[in-house]
Protein backbone atom coordinates (compact mmCIF):
# COMPACT_ATOMS: atom_id res chain seq x y z
CA UNK A 1 0.00 0.00 0.00
CA UNK A 2 1.17 3.46 -0.84
CA UNK A 3 2.45 5.56 2.00
CA UNK A 4 -0.44 8.28 1.46
CA UNK A 5 -3.12 5.59 1.78
CA UNK A 6 -6.12 6.83 3.67
CA UNK A 7 -6.82 4.75 6.65
CA UNK A 8 -10.47 3.66 7.59
CA UNK A 9 -11.38 3.54 11.32
CA UNK A 10 -12.87 0.21 11.84
CA UNK A 11 -14.66 1.04 15.28
CA UNK A 12 -15.94 4.37 14.11
CA UNK A 13 -19.80 4.78 14.59
CA UNK A 14 -20.22 5.23 10.55
CA UNK A 15 -18.32 2.59 9.71
CA UNK A 16 -20.23 -0.13 12.39
CA UNK A 17 -23.22 0.98 11.01
CA UNK A 18 -22.16 0.59 7.67
CA UNK A 19 -20.75 -2.90 8.24
CA UNK A 20 -23.82 -4.27 10.51
CA UNK A 21 -25.78 -3.71 7.39
CA UNK A 22 -23.90 -5.12 4.76
CA UNK A 23 -23.47 -7.94 7.30
CA UNK A 24 -27.99 -8.15 7.40
CA UNK A 25 -27.99 -8.04 3.87
CA UNK A 26 -25.40 -10.66 3.16
CA UNK A 27 -27.16 -13.15 5.92
CA UNK A 28 -30.11 -12.40 3.96
CA UNK A 29 -29.06 -13.63 0.90
CA UNK A 30 -27.05 -16.61 2.50
CA UNK A 31 -30.38 -17.64 4.34
CA UNK A 32 -32.61 -17.43 1.12
CA UNK A 33 -29.84 -19.86 -0.67
CA UNK A 34 -30.21 -22.44 2.16
CA UNK A 35 -33.11 -22.23 3.84
CA UNK A 36 -32.75 -25.64 5.75
CA UNK A 37 -29.28 -24.44 7.17
CA UNK A 38 -29.35 -23.54 11.11
CA UNK A 39 -27.71 -20.65 10.75
CA UNK A 40 -28.52 -19.58 14.20
CA UNK A 41 -26.38 -21.80 15.30
CA UNK A 42 -23.48 -21.56 12.25
CA UNK A 43 -20.92 -19.53 14.15
CA UNK A 44 -18.22 -20.60 11.29
CA UNK A 45 -19.99 -18.38 8.80
CA UNK A 46 -20.78 -16.13 10.87
CA UNK A 47 -17.02 -15.41 11.82
CA UNK A 48 -16.39 -16.05 7.73
CA UNK A 49 -18.36 -13.63 6.96
CA UNK A 50 -17.85 -11.26 9.54
CA UNK A 51 -13.79 -11.16 8.61
CA UNK A 52 -14.46 -10.79 5.20
CA UNK A 53 -16.75 -7.47 5.95
CA UNK A 54 -13.24 -6.41 7.98
CA UNK A 55 -11.14 -7.01 5.10
CA UNK A 56 -12.83 -5.53 2.59
CA UNK A 57 -13.42 -2.16 5.11
CA UNK A 58 -9.77 -2.60 5.93
CA UNK A 59 -9.25 -2.06 2.26
CA UNK A 60 -11.26 0.99 1.92
CA UNK A 61 -14.51 -0.64 1.02
CA UNK A 62 -17.11 0.97 2.76
CA UNK A 63 -20.07 1.43 0.37
CA UNK A 64 -22.68 -1.19 1.86
CA UNK A 65 -24.27 -2.05 -1.36
CA UNK A 66 -20.32 -3.42 -2.79
CA UNK A 67 -19.58 -4.88 0.71
CA UNK A 68 -22.47 -6.90 0.16
CA UNK A 69 -21.95 -7.84 -3.22
CA UNK A 70 -18.32 -8.83 -2.83
CA UNK A 71 -18.33 -10.68 0.59
CA UNK A 72 -21.81 -12.67 -1.33
CA UNK A 73 -18.87 -13.33 -3.96
CA UNK A 74 -16.08 -14.95 -2.04
CA UNK A 75 -18.66 -16.94 -0.10
CA UNK A 76 -21.52 -18.31 -3.02
CA UNK A 77 -19.02 -17.58 -6.40
CA UNK A 78 -21.35 -17.26 -9.31
CA UNK A 79 -24.24 -16.06 -6.75
CA UNK A 80 -24.45 -12.64 -7.35
CA UNK A 81 -24.35 -12.54 -11.32
CA UNK A 82 -27.70 -14.45 -11.03
CA UNK A 83 -28.71 -12.04 -8.54
CA UNK A 84 -28.24 -9.62 -10.72
CA UNK A 85 -29.35 -10.74 -13.92
CA UNK A 86 -32.83 -11.63 -11.99
CA UNK A 87 -32.84 -7.85 -11.42
CA UNK A 88 -32.62 -6.93 -15.12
Amino acid sequence: MASGTHRIDLYAPKTLVVMDQAFAAVWKVLRADDPFRDYAKDGELRLVVGQKLLNLVADGVTDPDRLRQLTIESILPGHWREISNAHH
